[in-house]
């Protein structure tokens, strides 16, 4: 989208409407997900997606791609990842015999999603490069294609639902809230979520226009191989504070833990802000691979990675060890209202940064979360003693 406008703001719009359209369909994924065998349903999401990105593909391939395509095609992926992720959330449980796996289970997943964010963006960014967004677009569309076809060859174990009265959909949805509302765990654990996907995580939204410093160098343009740098950095991250965090919880509470990390990820966020407020052009210019503004950015990113997966393997591992099982496609549906939120979050990154600049919009993003994220801390010593 940046290439095509220029334009931050529709940079974050597109990711928006991406977002919005998962919103709206997340409640009643986590719905269906409690009724339904989540195993057919994720078969179902997942050829959707694979056949929508291939459509993506085409178009770019046969350069018919607009503004108002692109908008419209990531609207339908929101709709369809609506559905999508409360089951992909809540399903890797029937993977596991007994609650004592759980903490590793969410830490294995996370690993797995993670380091699809190191190979994936790398690889990407440099494919894109050479071969275009189209080369891109195929690669995802196989790879959704691909796990249709394992889902339909694996089989999880069966989920024994105790027979309850059939209610309507919005009857279920409310139980679910109800639930969440009425519990301060979750209600404290999800609500941090949101806020920090919203107004922290979305920062990595913006990246294409922190990656435009380098289209001019004396190298040519690095933009593209730098976004995938960027990206991947991001990906290493995560996948280490992923690593790190069960040793961690030896020693400290998973709330505690998780908590700390979620303030520690916003003061590092605004020192890459900060890093990228001051553009050394020449510096960029002439060695953009060892520049100052890389090298600092690569730095805050990673440990920006590491804090947040600490944080996200914590508060997953609360949620899915004290969530009723005939309640944790809703609760968890619910909860990954989370990741569409980065994508919503990036609308107001992006309206900032279209009139100030992406760096200012990260540094107020990140000041608003640091006193957030501090007074969740301190109001809430029960979940630090978990």
């Amino acid at each position: 989208m940046f290439n095509l406008s220029g334009s931050e703001f529709l940079l974050g719009l597109v990711a928006a409407v991406f977002g919005i359209g998962t919103i709206v369909v997340n409640f009643l994924g986590g719905v269906i997900a409690d009724r339904m065998d989540k195993r057919i349903l994720l078969i179902i999401t997942s050829f959707a997606i694979a056949i929508v990105i291939l459509l993506l593909a085409l178009i770019d391939t046969f350069n018919f791609e607009t503004v108002i395509i692109v908008i419209t095609l990531s609207s339908i992926l929101g709709l369809i990842s609506g559905l999508d992720w409360p089951v992909r959330s809540s399903i890797f449980t029937q993977f596991i015999d007994n609650k004592s796996q759980m903490i590793s289970a969410v830490s294995l997943n996370a690993i797995l999603w993670q380091g699809m964010r190191i190979l994936a963006p790398g690889f990407g960014g440099f494919i894109i490069a050479f071969y275009g967004t189209d080369t891109v677009f195929f690669i995802s569309s196989i790879g959704f294609f691909i796990m249709g076809i394992v889902m339909i060859i694996i089989k999880p174990n069966k989920v024994i639902r105790k027979k309850e009265e059939r209610k309507s959909i919005f009857k279920d949805t409310k139980e679910g809230i109800d639930f969440i509302y009425n519990n301060k765990l979750f209600k404290v654990i999800i609500l941090s979520n949101y806020i920090t996907s919203m107004i922290g995580i979305s920062y990595l939204q913006l990246f294409p226009a922190f990656s435009d410093a380098y289209s001019e160098t004396s190298f040519g343009d690095l933009s593209a191989q730098i976004l995938g740098v960027l990206l991947s950095f991001a990906g290493v991250g995560a996948v280490f504070g992923t690593a790190i965090t069960s040793r961690l919880k030896r020693n400290i509470n998973l709330g505690k833990l998780g908590l700390s990390a979620n303030i520690l990820s916003v003061i590092v966020l605004f020192l890459f802000g900060l890093t990228n407020f001051y553009i050394f052009e020449e510096n960029i210019y002439v060695n953009p691979w060892v520049s100052y503004n890389l090298i600092f950015s690569l730095i805050f990113i990673f440990f920006i990675g590491v804090f947040n997966a600490i944080f996200m393997v914590c508060s997953m591992s609360l949620l899915h060890l004290n969530v009723p099982e005939n309640l944790r496609g809703r609760v968890m549906g619910i909860h990954t209202i989370t990741f569409s939120l980065i994508s919503a979050g990036a609308l107001f990154l992006g309206i900032i940064a279209e009139f100030l600049t992406s760096s200012v919009a990260v540094m107020i993003a990140a000041t608003i979360l640091i006193i957030i994220n501090s007074l969740i801390f301190y109001k809430n010593p029960y979940i630090r003693t978990i």
